[in-house]
C-alpha cells in the first residue's frame, strides 16, 4: 500500500512538474526557430544587433537589484529588531504587519501614487523603488529566522565589546545566512516580474521595465518576440538555480518558528 502511495505520489509529482516545464521548453526551442529553419539570427538581433533590448534589460535589471537590496535591508533591521528586542506595541506591529502581507499589491496602488504625486516622484524609477523596499515578507522571514540565534551567543558577543551594529552584522547576519538569500531572491522575483506598478506610477513608455514592455509591444518577428522571453527568465532561473538550497533552508526556517 505504501508503495503504491509513494508511485502515485511521484507520478503525480512528475506530470505537475512537467506541465510547469513543458511551456518554457517550447519557448526555448521555438525561439530557434523561423520560416526558413533552425537558425541563431533572432538570438543574434536580441544580444547583440538590436541595443534596445539589452538596454531595457539591464535598466531592468538595476531596478531590480535596488528593490531587491533596500528590501533586505530594510527585513534585517526590522526583523531583528523584532526577533530580539522587547519594546511597547510589539505583538500589535508584528500582527499588523502580517495583515499587510495578505494585502494584494492592486489595494495599495491608490494609497502609494496619491503619496508618489505629493512627493512628485510619479514618472521615475523611485516610484517603483521606494514602495516596493516596504514588503513586509522579508521582515516576517527574518524575524522567524532571527530567532533561531541563541541569546548565549548575543550576549557572548556583546560581552567581547561588540556594540548591536558589530552583532547585527558579525553575529546575527553571518549565521542567517540561508534567510538573508531567501528574502533577497523573493524581492528581486517580485521586483523582476512586476506590471502593475510600472503601468500605474510610469507614463514614459520607455521607462518601462522588460517586463511590462515585452508584453505591449512585442516585436513583429515571433521568434525575436520568444528569445526576448528566454532573456527575461535567465536571470530569475540562474539564481533560483545556483541558490536553491539556501532558498530551501530559508523557506524552512522561517516555518519552523
Amino acid at each position: 500500500m505504501k508503495k503504491m502511495r509513494a508511485l502515485f505520489s511521484g507520478a503525480v509529482s512528475l506530470l505537475l512538474a512537467v506541465l510547469c516545464v513543458l511551456p518554457f521548453v517550447y519557448v526555448l526551442l521555438r525561439s530557434f526557430w523561423t520560416g526558413t529553419g533552425v537558425t541563431l539570427q533572432p538570438y543574434y538581433e536580441v544580444f547583440l544587433g538590436t541595443p534596445q533590448y539589452l538596454f531595457r534589460f539591464w535598466k531592468s535589471m538595476g531596478m531590480a537589484l535596488c528593490i531587491a537590496a533596500g528590501q533586505l535591508l530594510i527585513s534585517v533591521l526590522a526583523g531583528y529588531g523584532f526577533a530580539k528586542y522587547r519594546f511597547p506595541g510589539r505583538s500589535l506591529l508584528f500582527f499588523l504587519m502580517m495583515i499587510l502581507m495578505t494585502l494584494p499589491v492592486q489595494v495599495m496602488l491608490i494609497p502609494n501614487y496619491l503619496m508618489l504625486t505629493n512627493l512628485r516622484l510619479i514618472d521615475t524609477y523611485a516610484a517603483l523603488i521606494l514602495p516596493s523596499i516596504f514588503i513586509p515578507l522579508g521582515t516576517f522571514i527574518l524575524t522567524q529566522s532571527f530567532k533561531s540565534i541563541s541569546e548565549s551567543v548575543i550576549d557572548a558577543a556583546m560581552l567581547d565589546g561588540c556594540g548591536v551594529p558589530r552583532v547585527l552584522a558579525l553575529v546575527a547576519v553571518s549565521m542567517n545566512k540561508s534567510g538573508m538569500v531567501c528574502v533577497f531572491l523573493l524581492s528581486f522575483l517580485d521586483a523582476w516580474n512586476m506590471v502593475e506598478q510600472p503601468i500605474a506610477y510610469l507614463k514614459d513608455f520607455g521607462q518601462y521595465p522588460i517586463s511590462v514592455a515585452l508584453a505591449y509591444t512585442p516585436p513583429a518577428d515571433t521568434t525575436v518576440h520568444l528569445v526576448c522571453c528566454v532573456l527575461v527568465v535567465l536571470p530569475a532561473l540562474f539564481l533560483f538555480t545556483y541558490f536553491n538550497k539556501e532558498l530551501v533552508e530559508g523557506i524552512v526556517l522561517a516555518e519552523v518558528k
